[in-house]
């Protein structure tokens, strides 16, 4: 962070770490991370949910209104200027880039080898990577699950 000195409005001045913005940063950040993983990673069987082909866009576009609405308002509040805010959001936006390829490119591949570990087991750590759409595994996992045990406890009188 750099040391900035800025006016409020009403001829205060103060200096503080505000080159970036660390609340637009993190929208940013969040943005793009969010993003990257609808469009990228989830799939949805569309015969499941009949609003499948919009449900991403509905969702990013809500990412960026929440960001948007958090940079606006370190400007509206005059904690940041104008450049630390926008500053802040495209350091955000690369390191959220950055990571989701790091971990979508790098990590991803030796997660079931992690995920497959003793501590991981222990702390119940599940690998999701291979599925294409886990909510709906697990629906069906569980509902089979049940039953069998229903079969299992329901005795006939």
């Amino acid at each position: 962070a750099v040391v900035s000195t800025q006016s409020t409005g009403d001829n205060v001045l103060w200096t503080k770490y505000g080159m970036p913005s660390a609340h637009s940063q993190f929208a940013g950040y969040f943005s793009m991370f969010i993003i990257l993983l609808f469009y990228v990673r989830i799939s949805v069987v569309t015969f499941i949910i009949p609003l499948a082909k919009i449900w991403k866009h509905v969702l990013a576009a809500s990412t960026v209104l929440i960001s948007l609405t958090v940079c606006y308002s370190r400007y509206y509040l005059r904690y940041h200027t104008q450049s630390q805010i926008c500053v802040g959001l495209l350091v955000g936006l690369l390191i959220g880039g950055l990571w989701f390829i790091i971990l979508e490119k790098f990590v991803g591949p030796y997660f079931p080898i992690i995920a497959s570990m003793p501590i991981c087991e222990m702390l119940l750590i599940k690998d999701y990577s291979l599925i294409p759409n886990a909510l709906w595994c697990e629906y069906h996992c569980i509902k089979t699950e049940m039953r069998s045990r229903a079969k299992k406890y329901i005795r006939p009188e």
